[in-house]
């Protein structure tokens, strides 16, 4: 099973809810729009960045580009589907790149 980041604490423990089939789905179709409708696409680390900080550059990059977070695996799972649906792209780079506290930036414009 694939865990979501929703967690809360209880005395002693920290429980994980999973994340739901349709909601994984929706994540999928979005990452997939993305890497198909997007030329330019990179990876950011967000270790010891706030929500606060990651909230206003999302606003600063509104209509410019697309910042995506997820669960490494299922990001790396769905570049795999993606590139069985297209071979030979270059997405099959980001890939090994998944790894930590990581999320894509994808825009069309200059990096």
């Amino acid at each position: 099973k694939t865990f979501a980041a929703f967690a809360y604490k209880r005395p002693n423990k920290l429980l994980i809810m999973p994340l739901s089939t349709e909601r994984k789905e929706e994540y999928f179709a979005k990452l997939k729009e993305y890497l198909g409708s997007y030329a330019k696409a990179f990876i950011v680390s967000v270790d010891n960045v706030g929500s606060a900080q990651l909230q206003q550059t999302r606003k600063a990059l509104r209509g410019k580009a697309e910042i995506l977070m997820g669960k490494n695996t299922m990001m790396r799972k769905c570049i795999r589907e993606f590139v069985e649906e297209n071979e030979g792209s270059p997405v099959a780079q980001l890939e090994a790149l998944c790894r930590g506290n990581v999320g894509f930036v994808f825009t069309n414009g200059d990096l």
